[in-house]
């Protein structure tokens, strides 16, 4: 790899003082507008970046960053997030960082609003979101921003909210995978049943119904006489007589597609019935999905590399209250995997 100019050498090329380099490069004032133009200029032009460990700023301040993420257990899919974040905290353990987790529960509307309430008491310098639900998250984002307090999205964005990024994967091309996977695998006389999480008091998952409209659109436009079906499920009470009697209403269905990371909970219900014939595409590598992976009750996994969207959000917001900077691109999507039992071993 190639090593990154220094500042002395930038300030060479440019004709400068290695002061007006430091200026430039932290958007500091003093500088004419033809010096910085030259100077941020070759700074493009060799990729310059700066390195968090080395600001002297950052010793003088200690960072709140609230994370207000859905409640998760170890192995789980926004733990993910959670590792990711922390792993990013010990990579710049010279700046002070403070993590203040507000964990909610993302199946009911009411545990959601009432952890957003507290979020003003904790005087935090920036937050780190994990949008699931619509309609509370919307009020919550306004307040923010009228705070001017900065914010990033993880797992999914929100129509009409300005965050300083976005760390998602493509839902809606998530789901089209899941559904052209199911279509290239089960018969095309079976119907395929799309499982949905059931809400407390009502409301949408947003990441949910963002990969349900991809999945519906692929269908609509490549396999357009295709039976989908459509339910929605516990998933915490683990209720299998609710499947039991989907499947008994439906008999001709030959696969499911779970759209969030609780695909676990549907096939360990379907191992139990002795139903293997029917197909099982989930999302997310949790340490319960890829059990089921390992004996052949989920077929695939589609994932999105939740440490990574974690790792990002901490190093975006470091960047910007550090040195005012924003991404170049405010909606930062993550790659999209299928795991399956044979590639296992690469993503463990």
């Amino acid at each position: 790899m190639a090593k990154q100019a220094t500042i002395t050498e930038i300030a060479k090329r440019a004709g400068v003082s290695i002061g007006t380099v430091d200026r430039v490069i932290h958007h500091r004032g003093g500088v004419s507008a033809e010096s910085r133009q030259k100077v941020q200029a070759i700074l493009d032009e060799v990729g310059y970046k700066v390195n968090l460990h080395t600001s002297a700023v950052a010793l003088r301040k200690t960072f709140r960053i609230a994370v207000v993420v859905p409640q998760s257990g170890p192995g789980e899919y926004w733990d993910g997030i959670l590792k990711g974040i922390r792993d990013a905290v010990k990579e710049y353990s010279d700046i002070p960082i403070s993590l203040e987790l507000l964990p909610y529960d993302q199946f009911n509307p009411a545990s959601c609003a009432e952890v957003y309430d507290k979020l003003p008491d904790l005087e935090a310098d920036a937050v780190i979101l994990g949008p699931t639900l619509v309609e509370p998250t919307h009020t919550l984002c306004a307040e923010l921003e009228a705070r001017g307090l900065p914010y990033v999205f993880v797992d999914t964005t929100l129509p009409e909210a300005h965050p300083l990024a976005a760390f998602t994967a493509d839902q809606p091309s998530g789901g089209a995978l899941a559904g052209k996977l199911l279509q290239s695998i089960v018969p095309a006389e079976k119907s395929i049943a799309l499982v949905l999480p059931r809400l407390n008091l009502g409301g949408k998952v947003q990441n949910t119904e963002q990969r349900r409209s991809g999945f519906l659109r692929y269908f609509a436009d490549s396999a357009p006489g295709r039976v989908i079906l459509e339910t929605d499920m516990d998933f915490l009470a683990r209720d299998d007589e609710t499947l039991r009697r989907f499947l008994r209403s439906h008999p001709e269905t030959g696969g499911i597609c779970v759209l969030n990371s609780r695909g676990s909970v549907i096939a360990d219900a379907m191992r139990r019935d002795g139903r293997g014939d029917i197909c099982l595409v989930a999302f997310d590598l949790t340490d319960e999905n890829v059990r089921c992976l390992c004996e052949g009750s989920i077929f695939a996994l589609v994932c999105q590399r939740p440490e990574r969207q974690g790792f990002q959000a901490v190093t975006t917001l470091l960047e910007h209250l550090l040195y005012h900077r924003a991404p170049g691109h405010a909606h930062i999507l993550m790659p999209l995997d299928i795991v399956v039992r044979e590639n296992l071993d690469y993503y463990d």
